[in-house]
């Protein structure tokens, strides 16, 4: 076993000592844990504007959320979790942080939880201001109270479970070996523009035991889990969870995890079948395959993380008397209208800027994973890359929050759903100002190390 162990020790690329331990040079402490999301029963789904207001009772797909911890107590733990959801709302982040502080003494910018955005996942606390407008129609209604009970009560035990899941992985933890390294993979299409810019990259992070047995894979890619319509209103985490499903049969005893980049304004192609899902699933974890056989960059040190929450100033905060003919409108920009009317008229504001939380994890000077919530278009990241080079950098989008598009300035210049119409679906006054861009990115700058920035 000790020659085995040396073996593949060389073969990832880690550096040994003549004297083999059960705890080799560049080790850290690593817990992987799993637990089943799925709703236990009919539940209103998120994600299309055009599906029927029916609750979904058929399930395609069980859904699951994912933790790897980090690093020992000493050393100050870290958690990531991924959920098969079309995003999580910050009031359950931090409910999260705060569990995970008190229990484990976790930092809260030692968490992340990344969102898959299935748009085949259930509605999670009213996420996206879509449940009373469909198409050319208003509701003026609440939920059915048996609608409302299922979220509430969702919502609920997904706060429980993720806490359980993330208790999991820090308990589990154990001397492991981490390594990186970034593919590419082809089916995300620009959906503004044809041959509009994307972020192919797939970056990938292997978790292995000291003698190379595969416990876990993280990776990321920039799409939208858009390969199914409105119109199939049963559960599922489309092309993410049956890529999960494909690297983990590939692999038995090892968990898959997948985040998503900055894919906004990408959408997977083919799509509207479940072929294309299983088409879009093997072409990744063909990728997967081939990154897990290929040399990869040891990772040696726990995740050190930062986070800084930044206002975000939207174009414009409408007046009543705009508000008043704003209602004329029959799409949802009149609806928000609406809803903007009844909150002035209880003695509510109509925010002018939008709290946006900015993280960073730093391990050591071999890579920085940026962590940015919302719906973020590609040109965050093909700017950050440019800026700081490619090859020690991971974005996940998604990320924390998702509390509307992010969009670029290019994106805001040219208009269109996800600069504007989208805002109004995320109860949102206007689109942002076109210096959006540069705060986020300038934030993510002073966060980083200067071993990051120096480029």
């Amino acid at each position: 076993e000790p020659c085995l162990l040396l073996f593949l020790l060389l073969s990832t690329g880690y550096k040994v000592q003549a004297q083999v331990s059960t705890a080799p040079k560049g080790a850290m402490q690593v817990g992987v844990a799993r637990i089943d999301i799925t709703p236990d029963g009919p539940i209103r789904l998120a994600g299309y504007g055009a599906r029927p207001k029916s609750e979904a009772s058929k399930i395609i797909h069980r859904l699951s959320a994912k933790a790897l911890a980090f690093g020992s107590d000493a050393q100050g733990a870290s958690v990531l979790v991924t959920v098969d959801l079309v995003g999580i709302p910050k009031h359950i982040t931090q409910k999260l942080a705060n569990q995970l502080a008190t229990k484990a003494g976790l930092d809260p910018a030692q968490l992340v939880i990344c969102a898959s955005h299935t748009h085949g996942g259930p509605e999670v606390g009213n996420l996206l201001n879509i449940l009373q407008y469909r198409g050319e129609t208003f509701s003026d209604s609440l939920l059915a109270v048996d609608q409302l009970v299922h979220i509430s009560n969702y919502t609920e035990q997904l706060s429980q479970k993720l806490e359980e899941v993330a208790l999991a992985a820090l308990e589990n933890r154990a001397v492991s070996l981490v390594a990186w390294g970034q593919g590419e993979v082809g089916f995300a299409k620009n959906r503004r523009t044809p041959g509009g810019p994307v972020d192919k990259a797939l970056p990938l992070m292997r978790i292995t035991d000291p003698y190379g047995e595969l416990k876990a894979v993280l990776v990321n890619y920039a799409c939208h889990g858009t390969t199914l319509g409105g119109e199939v209103n049963q559960l599922h985490g489309d092309w993410m969870t049956e890529a999960q499903q494909m690297i983990e049969s590939n692999h038995p005893g090892a968990i898959a995890m997948v985040a998503i980049g900055c894919g906004a304004d990408a959408n997977p192609e083919p799509r509207g079948k479940m072929e294309h899902i299983s088409l879009h699933a093997k072409s990744l974890s063909d990728e997967v395959d081939r990154l897990l056989d290929a040399p990869l960059q040891p990772l040696t040190q726990a995740p050190v993380g930062k986070i800084k929450w930044i206002n975000l100033p939207f174009a414009n905060v409408p007046a009543v008397p705009e508000l008043i003919t704003q209602t004329e409108d029959k799409t949802v920009k009149g609806y928000f209208a609406r809803l903007a009317l009844d909150r002035i008229a209880r003695g509510q504001t109509i925010p002018a800027e939008l709290s946006y939380p900015v993280q960073t994890w730093t391990f050591g000077n071999e890579l920085a994973m940026i962590n940015l919530a919302g719906e973020v278009v590609v040109d965050y990241s093909l700017r950050l890359k440019k800026e700081l080079g490619a090859d020690r950098l991971w974005v996940n989008a998604y990320s924390n929050d998702v509390p509307c598009y992010i969009a670029s300035k290019r994106v805001i210049r040219e208009g269109g759903y996800e600069a504007v119409s989208s805002m109004y679906y995320y109860d949102k006054p206007s689109p942002f100002e076109e210096k959006v861009e540069d705060l986020i990115i300038g934030t993510v700058h002073e966060l980083l190390p200067s071993a990051f920035t120096s480029k």
